[in-house]
């Protein structure tokens, strides 16, 4: 966990750095080329003009009608390009999940389906999905109070992360689950990109769910121990659950309620028994 005294986190780049996308803008320079000089030519018989055909109308394009039921591909019909190309696709699927203004700040960020394979499988293996989520790392930092002698969790950090949970917890569970039906095999291809030449993807987002599913709900005060640069939960059950468990505990108890039934709604949507 993170310490005010010490800080070595960089503050709100985290949060403002992926969620900018980088215009290349050109200076185009516009060439002149010199004036031609051209020498007078003597006069001659004056020519007698030919008779100028009066001007017709150019035919109307003819346009092919499109076939009985045939309609433009739509971005669910569109074959899957490659994973390099896909962001574009992405942000078309899942622009419709939900009103909420936060999404579209997270699908401006590049690589998406890279960065959402990536932290399902931190989570997945125990290991904290933090490089694949810069993006949305709080800006404010951790507090902590004193009471009695004890150092405790100020409740206020917990305020941090409500955007997070509110853009999460208003998500379209079943269309969500759509989308990833749709965009499975370029999540398959991401997967195999992290040097894992088995195992099915889906099966790492079962244990991700489940993973994030079985962290405690904490009402009250949480004590803290402090260690050299960072914190400890000075309870042994919550200090021995895995760095991802630890992120989502660190949110607060009304945040973790609000991503877990998401979560929930999710793995029904799934099909998870």
């Amino acid at each position: 966990m993170d310490r005010p005294r010490r800080r070595r986190r960089t503050g709100p780049w985290l949060a403002a750095a992926l969620a900018l996308v980088a215009l290349a803008l050109g200076a185009y320079v516009l060439l002149q080329r010199p004036a031609l000089i051209t020498l007078p030519v003597p006069p001659g018989p004056a020519a007698v003009p030919e008779p100028t055909p009066s001007p017709t109308a150019p035919p109307p394009a003819v346009t092919e009608p499109l076939a009985p039921g045939t309609q433009p591909e739509t971005p669910e019909e569109r074959a899957l390009p490659p994973l390099a190309e896909s962001d574009t696709l992405v942000r078309e699927l899942a622009s419709g999940l939900s009103s909420h203004p936060g999404l579209s700040v997270w699908l401006s960020t590049d690589g998406l389906i890279q960065r959402f394979v990536g932290a399902v499988d931190s989570i997945a293996g125990g290991e904290s999905p933090r490089p694949h989520l810069l993006f949305l790392a709080p800006a404010a930092k951790f507090r902590v109070v004193r009471r009695k002698g004890g150092l405790y969790v100020d409740p206020k950090s917990y305020q941090r992360y409500d955007l997070v949970a509110d853009v999460l917890a208003s998500l379209d569970a079943q269309r969500t689950v759509e989308v990833y039906r749709r965009l499975q095999p370029l999540c398959e291809d991401a997967y195999r990109g992290l040097g894992k030449p088995q195992g099915r993807f889906d099966d790492v987002l079962v244990k991700a769910i489940r993973t994030l599913l079985a962290t405690p709900v904490v009402e009250g005060d949480v004590e803290l121990t402090p260690k050299v640069i960072t914190y400890a939960f000075a309870d042994p059950a919550l200090e021995g659950l895995t760095p991802a468990q630890k992120h989502l505990l660190r949110m607060g108890p009304k945040n973790v309620r609000a991503i877990q039934a998401e979560l929930r709604a999710l793995a029904t949507a799934l099909g998870m028994g």
